[in-house]
């Protein structure tokens, strides 16, 4: 009767035991929680940071691409009639004429193997970069835009197109690495070199540009490319 008595006792749990376990349930599902939200917001940076890092690539390779291929040489011409040298920064962005545009064998028309080609940056909840969802990404900056033409010179109908390269984006700085032969000196300036307006040709003699980008995220990438460029204007072979 005894052991009956004592084996009926040691099946049961008494309160405070049911307590302790519902207590370490809930210890290790709270855990188990927030290892899982933990591992959530790690891919989820993780994988706007690779996105981040792609789009900086894929911009930086167009860039380079662009400034390489630079040609100097040619001038376009607006819808008026009035021409803008080879490389032109303004209120708008910045703008060059590069080589190097492959032709397509199946395309109906033929056109320059040259292209023009303007930088800017486009504000969030422009035609160029609308805005998301993410308040927070809208609030880091605006795009880095790539826009061109098929043809060089305006005849009235110049259409552009546009690709968003980057974003978010804060700012855009240019610096260009100039060499002045009078002086023999190289520095950077904030202004393209200037032409002379009698010639068209340059009166010092562009070799390279910086670009600053200010990610939305706070780094700032810098980046020089050499540039193709003519010799500097001989003030004795003017007229």
């Amino acid at each position: 009767m005894n052991s009956v008595q004592s084996l009926s006792r040691v099946q049961g749990m008494t309160l405070i035991e049911l307590l302790v376990a519902l207590a370490l349930s809930a210890v290790i599902a709270i855990g188990t929680f927030n290892l899982l939200h933990t591992s959530i917001n790690t891919r989820d940076t993780l994988g706007a940071q690779a996105e981040s890092t792609s789009q900086l690539s894929r911009a930086m390779r167009l860039l380079e691409q662009d400034f390489i291929q630079f040609s100097p040489q040619r001038p376009v011409k607006d819808a008026f009639g009035d021409y803008a040298a080879a490389l032109v920064m303004d209120l708008d962005g910045l703008a060059l004429t590069h080589n190097g545009w492959a032709s397509s064998p199946f395309m109906a028309y033929e056109r320059s193997t040259e292209q023009r080609v303007l930088y800017r940056l486009a504000e969030p909840g422009s035609e160029l970069c609308a805005l998301l969802d993410d308040d927070q990404v809208n609030d880091q900056g605006g795009c880095l835009i790539r826009s061109y033409h098929a043809h060089l010179d305006d005849d009235g109908s110049l259409q552009w197109y546009h690709q968003q390269l980057l974003r978010p984006l804060k700012a855009i700085d240019w610096r260009f690495l100039i060499f002045d032969p009078e002086t023999n000196s190289t520095e950077f300036q904030s202004e393209p070199p200037s032409e002379d307006p009698r010639t068209g040709l340059q009166l010092t003699r562009l070799i390279g540009v910086e670009v600053s980008l200010v990610l939305g995220t706070g780094p700032i990438h810098q980046r020089i490319f050499a540039v193709p460029s003519l010799p500097p204007l001989d003030p004795g072979a003017l007229p």
